[in-house]
């Protein structure tokens, strides 16, 4: 579940620096459950996707400088034991190269 509540951290991280309501740095750490460093590097992941992500002291909060949306899409399927052997059952590859030198 490791992965969902990091999806669900920065979805978190996008509605508050789209309304401007993240406050400084330590607070919007704290309001995350993370380190100053922590919520650095996800900042910079984030800016990795072309949000134009800035700080600004007068209104203490992070904000985009520019238009960005932010659409995050995740699905789970649970495999029962039958559909797992349907889906690797009769995977034998051999090419057909190799199995006439074989002969």
């Amino acid at each position: 579940m490791n992965f969902i509540k990091q999806m669900e951290r920065i979805k978190k991280i996008h509605l508050l620096i789209r309304t401007e309501k993240t406050g400084r740095p330590d607070v919007f750490a704290k309001k995350l459950q993370l380190s100053r460093s922590q919520l650095y590097n996800v900042l910079e992941l984030m800016k990795s996707f072309d949000a134009s992500i800035k700080y600004c002291k007068k209104k203490e909060s992070y904000y985009y400088s520019k238009p960005f949306d932010l659409e995050l899409k995740y699905s789970l399927k649970t495999i029962v034991d039958d559909e797992t052997k349907e889906i690797f059952g009769g995977f034998n590859f051999r090419p057909i190269l190799l199995d006439k030198i074989m002969h």
